[in-house]
């Protein structure tokens, strides 16, 4: 599973506003074998490997300096529209 420092890592590339939906992509590139490994974990099915990570995200926003905010729809990483939440980075 996604642990707090490549969170961290993820979040330092991230622009000033995203959503999980960005976060998750991105950390699937930046740490592909590692997201590999977490589908597999939950049998390939992203939905729920990608919300545990999400999951993590929100558990994690203070450690991490995030705000969360409102509940947004956009593209996740199969290519679909669903909810997901945006996220701010606090200063």
């Amino acid at each position: 599973m996604i642990t707090i420092d490549e969170a961290r890592q993820i979040v330092s590339m991230m622009k000033d506003e995203f959503d999980s939906h960005d976060f998750i992509l991105v950390y699937a590139c930046a740490y592909t074998l590692s997201y590999l490994n977490i589908l597999w974990e939950y049998n390939g099915d992203a939905r729920i490997a990608d919300g545990q990570i999400a999951k993590r995200v929100s558990l994690w926003s203070t450690r991490l300096s995030l705000s969360k905010g409102v509940k947004t729809i956009s593209m996740n990483i199969k290519g679909y529209k669903s909810e997901c939440t945006k996220w701010t980075k606090v200063k």
